[in-house]
């Protein structure tokens, strides 16, 4: 893992669009990851990038683009059309969202979280070890990276 990220693990996409299809180009996935025993709930573009149950992803949080972990500007920045390297160029889908929420969810004596991030209207929720969800505070914007293995 680099200075900017803040967790990558590999999830197995385990369940597509549970409660059925809601949106032509949107589909809701469950994932759950090995490493680190996460549990992943995610809103993603299918049309953009096709997902499977079965397939295997590495998700990314990051707070910056940046390899050298320098902050990202929020608004466009032409350096991303200039050739220069960044995190997105190791993955294949991309999005940019904000922390809304950080719950207590133990239970059963097993300590957990659940960490909300909006991406513009695409939602996800990350259940696991507070340990590992620390570096997520409530107001700040992350990148989400995915692909596939």
């Amino acid at each position: 893992m680099s200075k900017s990220q803040v967790l990558e693990d590999i999830f197995e996409v385990q369940e597509k669009d549970p409660d059925g299809k809601k949106f032509d180009k949107v589909s809701r996935i469950k994932a759950r990851s090995d490493l680190y025993e996460m549990d992943l709930v995610l809103d993603i573009n299918v049309d953009v990038f096709p997902v499977e149950v079965g397939d295997k992803l590495v998700i990314c949080l990051a707070n910056t683009l940046n390899l050298d972990g320098t902050p990202s500007s929020a608004t466009f920045d032409a350096s991303f059309v200039s050739g220069k390297r960044t995190l997105m160029d190791n993955f294949d889908y991309v999005m940019h969202g904000k922390v809304f929420k950080f719950k207590d969810n133990s239970s059963s004596g097993q300590l957990k979280a659940d960490v909300y991030v909006s991406y513009g209207g695409l939602l996800m929720q990350l259940t696991g070890d507070p340990k590992r969800l620390e570096d997520l505070d409530v107001d700040q914007n992350i990148y989400l990276l995915v692909r596939k293995v």
